[in-house]
């Protein structure tokens, strides 16, 4: 219950500040551009990188825990697919949006800072790895279908070319890559970068989390309730309870490994989310209200994971 108030709360806090200073217009849409820019290009690559490059990544990357989430992550994304195309006559555009919905969140902004409380430093390398299987499956996986949606003059190199930025012009991916890569082949992190980092990582999750806040003031809510209601429900609880169903297939994962994944997996719709359904102006009212809904109620959900998930002692 402790870290609940000193961990959970304070997030929420952070995230209702960017909220309240974007909506009472302290932060223009320039400034909260810049915001985001700072923490997602710069600050958290360098603390990814090198806290990974730091990590004993040759002795604890676990193939099992990988296939474990990305099994999750599929089956969700297939249901909500199916849902929207049997149960809402969704669109395939739609149909993606929605798998999307319910199989990406906060994993980067929200996942670190509570894994950093509860585990410490060897919460790192756990949910980089999710943010691998997010990063370079689940959205490149929705993409593909946007973009064969979008009519036959997208070829088969275009959309998988399309697919391929969304991996690797997002920085967060490489940067886990390097930092991976460097503490495999043990490379020395020069005193510079270790310096550059100390000075940053203060502020990156502040920051990150006050950008979350920011980016929902522009948000709104949908008429579509159906669609909104699954959304968030698919999220916050579906999602989790499939992580937890195949995690436990693969007996040999670390329990800390597993709450982190769950955790994972409850936090709220990412804004991504809303971003992409806005580049392919489709599903946008519902993925704007279920972002909005599932960040509120999430402060019930993820406050009762970090209680249940607490180290004793």
């Amino acid at each position: 219950m402790i870290l609940v108030l000193t961990v959970t709360i304070p997030i929420f806090v952070v995230i209702l500040a960017g909220y309240i200073a974007a909506k009472r217009g302290i932060m223009s849409k320039e400034s909260i551009k810049a915001f985001t820019s700072f923490v997602f290009y710069f600050c958290l690559p360098l603390l990814l990188f090198r806290n990974l490059a730091n990590a004993p990544v040759a002795e604890q990357l676990r193939g099992d825990y990988i296939l474990a989430y990305l099994l999750a992550g599929l089956v969700s994304f297939a249901i909500g697919y199916a849902v929207a195309r049997w149960i809402f006559n969704c669109t395939v555009a739609e149909r993606a949006v929605q798998g999307l919905g319910v199989s990406f969140g906060h994993t980067v902004f929200m996942t670190i800072p509570i894994g950093l409380a509860l585990y410490g430093e060897a919460s790192v390398l756990p949910i980089a790895l999710l943010i691998t299987v997010e990063m370079a499956v689940i959205v490149p996986l929705s993409i593909v279908l946007l973009e064969i949606q979008r009519g036959e003059r997208n070829g088969l190199v275009e959309i998988s070319g399309t697919a391929f930025r969304a991996i690797f012009f997002n920085p967060i991916v490489p940067s886990i890559l390097l930092g991976i890569a460097a503490a495999i082949l043990q490379v020395e992190i020069p005193a510079v970068l270790n310096g550059l980092v100390n000075l940053v990582q203060g502020a990156t999750i502040p920051c990150a989390l006050f950008a979350i806040g920011a980016s929902l003031a522009g948000l709104s809510f949908s008429e579509r309730l159906g669609e909104t209601g699954f959304l968030v429900v698919g999220k916050l609880l579906m999602y989790p309870l499939l992580v937890f169903v195949f995690m436990s297939m693969f007996p040999d994962i670390p329990p800390e490994w597993r709450n982190i994944a769950i955790i994972a997996a409850a936090t709220p719709l990412g804004v991504s989310v809303y971003l992409v359904a806005s580049t392919y102006d489709t599903y946008v009212n519902q993925a704007s209200a279920a972002t909005l809904v599932s960040m509120l109620f999430a402060v019930v959900t993820l406050s009762v994971l970090v209680a249940l998930f607490s180290p004793v002692g």
